[in-house]
Order: C-alpha cells, then sequence, then structure tokens
C-alpha cells in the first residue's frame, strides 16, 4: 500500500492477524452461533406453524406463533450480546493482569 491511502496497514508488532482474539473459535461463539441460528431457522419452518389451532384471545396459532417468535429471537439476541460482552471482558481482564500484573 502506498503511504496515501486511506485503509490503514496492519500492525506488525501485534503479530500475524491469525492472533487476533476477535477471530479464535472459542465455546461462547460456538454457542452464541447455535442460538442465532435458532431464532433464525425455527421462524422459517413454515409447515410446523400453519394451521388454526389452539386459539390465543381468538387469534389463529399461526399469527400469535409469529408474534412470539419477535420476543424470543429478540431475547436471544440479547443473551448472545451478553455472552460475547462477558468473554470480551475477561479477555481484557485477562490481558490487563498478565500485561500490569508486576508493576503498581
Amino acid at each position: 500500500m502506498t503511504k496515501g491511502t486511506s485503509s490503514p496497514a496492519p500492525d506488525e508488532s501485534d503479530g500475524a492477524a491469525g492472533d487476533d482474539p476477535r477471530w479464535r473459535l472459542t465455546p461462547t461463539k460456538i454457542i452464541v452461533a447455535v442460538v442465532l441460528l435458532v431464532a433464525i431457522v425455527v421462524p422459517l419452518l413454515v409447515p410446523m406453524y400453519a394451521r388454526d389451532e389452539p386459539r390465543l384471545f381468538g387469534f389463529p396459532f399461526f399469527y400469535w406463533y409469529q408474534l412470539a417468535w419477535v420476543f424470543i429471537a429478540a431475547a436471544l439476541v440479547g443473551v448472545s450480546f451478553l455472552l460475547l460482552k462477558r468473554e470480551r471482558e475477561a479477555y481484557e481482564r485477562d490481558r490487563t493482569d498478565g500485561a500490569g500484573g508486576g508493576r503498581r
């Protein structure tokens, strides 16, 4: 890249791009992927809920089931966010403890 381009060059002191912890596959990230996959795939399975009964407050199952998944999906996205946030905070805490543990 030339010096005048707007995209930053990778910092050589940080190591290779493969060492970036954001791209490391962890159990938390696998759980988040599965949770989000459920939130996406289950509402797409229309034959599972393409029926009239049972009714809830007079609404056919088809309608209230879809509406319920709006709130369920929002909750699953929130849980995924909290899991990833907790993992990132733990990584940053470990990194700062390891780097500055001997100093006061």
